[in-house]
Order: structure tokens, then sequence, then C-alpha cells
């Protein structure tokens, strides 16, 4: 049987109300292709308000200006001290002006630097309000509607088809011939006449004794998207067709003399 890679019941990790939908059932996804958009108008609005204190500058500039004169003043006081003109009281305040002013800056660069985290906050925010799809494949099925509420449910069923998952149900006297990373040829039912390769990705290592049975999986490239899961196939390996192993016929009893 070829069936896809695997199924994915897609859902939001975060709650709202379904605003839009990009893609339809039947529709091809791309990895990390937008699928669906909750409704996000708070949190594009702390976007803006943080993208606008990240980028604000003017406090920074005014600390800047305060230093600078802070700093000249001071230049100023020590050549007055040298020169005796001023007393040391006064020369040790505008020496302390210029150290408030200088933890004024770091204090304002701080700040800037933590609304820079917080614009990185709220764009993460606002992100997962995107739906996007994790993996490249086919929209199976839509669950929700435009307006209605996401919690706890899924949006849209997913399923990866390229590769596509071949399961075989080999019989006893294939057990150990069949390896892992054996290329195998498969004949699906559709379209009819195609002959593919597939990789052997698991081999069961127990034999169902019921049906005399075991399990191989194969890896089917599919890039084109021209195969269709849910198609039964044959697949025929790179060595001959082993003999059935046949049971020992149980001994007739023996009759017994008077």
């Amino acid at each position: 049987m070829v069936k896809p890679e695997m199924y994915i019941e897609l859902s939001s990790p975060s709650l709202g109300v379904l605003e839009k939908l990009f893609v339809s059932k039947g529709d091809h996804v791309n990895k990390n292709q937008a699928v669906a958009q909750l409704e996000s108008s708070i949190e594009q609005a702390k976007v803006n308000q943080a993208t606008l204190d990240a980028g604000n500058e003017s406090e920074i500039n005014n600390r800047k200006v305060q230093l600078d004169y802070a700093k000249r003043n001071r230049d100023r006081y020590q050549t007055l001290f040298q020169k005796n003109s001023v007393s040391r009281l006064e020369k040790d305040k505008v020496d302390t002006e210029v150290a408030l002013a200088e933890t004024e800056l770091k204090k304002a660069e701080e700040r800037k630097k933590a609304a820079g985290l917080t614009l990185e906050l709220s764009q993460a925010q606002l992100s997962l309000k995107t739906i996007r799809s994790p993996i490249d494949g086919v929209v199976i099925d839509r669950y929700a509607m435009i307006g209605e509420s996401v919690a706890d449910r899924a949006i849209m069923k997913l399923a990866q088809i390229n590769p596509l998952r071949v399961e075989l149900v080999a019989p006893t006297e294939y057990f150990g011939l069949i390896k892992k990373g054996m290329i195998a040829k498969i004949r699906p039912e559709r379209p009819a006449g195609t002959e593919l390769k597939a990789t052997v990705t698991v081999v069961d290592q127990l034999i169902d004794p019921a049906s005399g049975s075991f399990t191989v999986r194969l890896a089917l490239p599919n890039p084109d998207d021209h195969l269709v899961g849910g198609v039964n196939c044959i697949a025929s390996f790179g060595f001959e067709t082993p003999s059935p192993i046949m049971s020992p016929m149980p001994e007739k009893p023996s009759a017994k003399a008077n």
C-alpha cells in the first residue's frame, strides 16, 4: 500500500478567532507557508508601539549632550582649581556631575536595549497569529471557518506526499533477505504502467505466526506529486524469489497390536 508519509492535524499555538484562510482542500502547500491568519489587531498595535520605542534615539542623544557639557565644565574647573581660583568643594561638585551624567547615559542605553527586546517579544507574539505549514504537502481537509474560535481544535489536516510511504507485507521466506537501505522496484496500481524505485527504511523484526508474514516500510520519492496515496502496489527486489517454506507433514500414528 502506498500512503502519505504522515498526516498532521494542524492547530494554532495561540488562542484567537480565525480571520483568514489562505488555502483550500486539495491545495499544495510548502513548508513555512502561511495557511491561516488569526485576528491580530492588538498584537499589531503592540508591534507598532514597540517599533517606535526601539527606534527612539532622543533620550540617548540628550544624555550625550549633557555628558559633553559636564565634561567641558569639569575641564574648566580643573584649570581654575590648579590656579587656586576655585575650592576643592566646587571641583568635587563638577566631578560628580560628570559621573551622574555618565550614569544617566548608561541608563538611557539600557532602556533602549530593553525597548529592542520588547519589540522582539511583540513580534514573536504577532507571528503566533499566523499559522504556517510545518511540511511540504497537500491540504486534506479544513475543519474551521472564518470567524470561528480555534481554541482546543484543529484548523486543517495536511498530508506529506513527498516522500510517500510504502508498506509491504512480505511472506516469511523473505525474512533476512530484505534489509534496510535496499532498493526495490515499485509498481503502483495508479498511474498504470509506472515503475519507480523506493528505499527500505524499516524491516519488522517480528513475524506474524498467524499470517506467516512480516512488514517492510519503504520511502518512495514523489517530487512532482504525480503519485497518489491510498493505492495498492507490487514490489520486487534484486534477488530471486525464495522457495516457500513448507511445513513438515505430521506423522501418521502407527497401529497398535492387540
